[in-house]
């Protein structure tokens, strides 16, 4: 009997970004609620019970990658409750809130939040994060309506979105820069290494490139011109997969391929083609990678080799699937539609077929964008 896409949450607030706590027991994930317009943090069991919310919705707390600490001790998080988007730790029950950096602008307000945030090290001694030169608080027009009304319209051309990549202790303290150029972002701690991939942004495209943890010896490791949206360490840290987007002649129109390449910058080998494929995670035997696609129907979400090959689509009909994880055991796979968290068990998991489609144009909004979207600043 195949194996079917499992609900753990069923509303009314929408349900995001699921990440699975080290011993596999726990989820936790974020809740948005549309009527104040603030996302907060919960966590329930592995099967979907025993759900608790650990902040207030009087801020905005939320994550954009995994905020388990590797010991499971710890979540990292992000909250605006000080009064700008500062980096926050707190114990899994929601106890022990403790503020981390202060005026870091880890997020770019208005701006949205892909490539921001902030990932622990692999020991879980230290925390590498995104600051933004500008929290882009003076964006607003000032003008008035035909009743003497003053009224603030977004000028989108004043948003700033230059950001550094520092790293800090666990509880906050010694913080260092690690960049200058204010094109530096999605910091990824290579496993078993003191060395942190990020992706470094140039108007050629997007590059992955790699330094120590103290900022030295930074090198590049993917191509001039490639243009990379999201990464991947393999779990022995070999290797990197990513996804390079490639525009149409017509520049409305792209597609984006998946490759892995080693972590010197050697053997790049191309995964997938000729569709729009994204967010690749390595399984944690590193044999496997799940990977979200928008052109591959009736699929959005599908598994494969780590060399590309037998590429298996997953629950046929869920077409906008988002933040693919796999559970410590390699058994699961969360994921959420921004709506619910599902879990799909991959024993036998319900498979799809599909033709793929050369490029499509595609426009992803999170839940975690509409959040900060819907916020005003008073």
């Amino acid at each position: 009997m195949e194996a079917e896409i499992q609900p753990l949450t069923f509303g009314p607030d929408k349900a995001s970004n699921p990440f699975w706590s080290p011993d596999g027991d726990r989820i936790v994930f974020l809740s948005f609620d549309a009527d104040s317009g603030n996302t907060d943090i919960r966590v329930m069991d592995a099967d979907g019970s025993e759900k608790k919310q650990l902040t207030s919705n009087a801020s905005a707390d939320f994550f954009l990658s995994n905020p388990w600490s590797p010991n499971g001790q710890k979540l990292l998080f992000i909250s605006d409750r000080s009064g700008t988007y500062d980096l926050w730790s707190m114990n899994p029950d929601g106890n022990g809130k403790n503020q981390l950096t202060t005026g870091a602008h880890i997020v770019p307000w208005l701006h949205g939040p892909s490539g921001y945030g902030a990932v622990w090290s692999p020991q879980g001694d230290r925390i590498a994060y995104t600051s933004c030169w500008y929290e882009n608080e003076d964006i607003r027009d000032m003008t008035t309506d035909g009743q003497g009304n003053e009224l603030g319209n977004v000028n989108f051309s004043k948003i700033r979105r230059e950001a550094d990549i520092w790293v800090m202790n666990a509880d906050g303290g010694e913080k260092q820069r690690l960049t200058t150029s204010g094109n530096a972002r999605q910091p990824a701690w290579r496993p078993h290494s003191d060395e942190i991939a990020f992706l470094f942004f140039r108007s050629e495209g997007n590059e992955v490139r790699i330094m120590r943890d103290d900022g030295s010896e930074k090198r590049r490791i993917t191509y001039v011109g490639e243009n990379v949206g999201t990464f991947d360490w393999s779990p022995d840290g070999s290797s990197i997969t990513y996804n390079a987007i490639a525009l149409a002649t017509n520049a409305t129109q792209f597609s984006s391929a998946l490759w892995t390449i080693n972590a010197d910058g050697d053997h790049k080998q191309q995964l997938t083609s000729g569709n729009i494929d994204f967010s690749p995670v390595f399984s944690p035997d590193g044999d496997g990678i799940a990977f979200l696609s928008q052109s591959r129907a009736p699929s959005s979400l599908f598994i494969m080799n780590s060399n590309g090959s037998s590429p298996v689509g997953l629950a046929p009909g869920y077409l906008n699937l988002f933040t693919v994880q796999w559970s410590p055991d390699g058994k699961n796979l969360a994921v959420s539609d921004e709506e619910e968290v599902y879990v799909i068990p991959l024993e036998s998991p319900a498979t799809a077929g599909g033709d793929p489609v050369s490029s499509l144009i595609i426009a992803v909004t999170g839940i975690v964008t509409i959040g900060l979207s819907s916020r005003r600043r008073e």
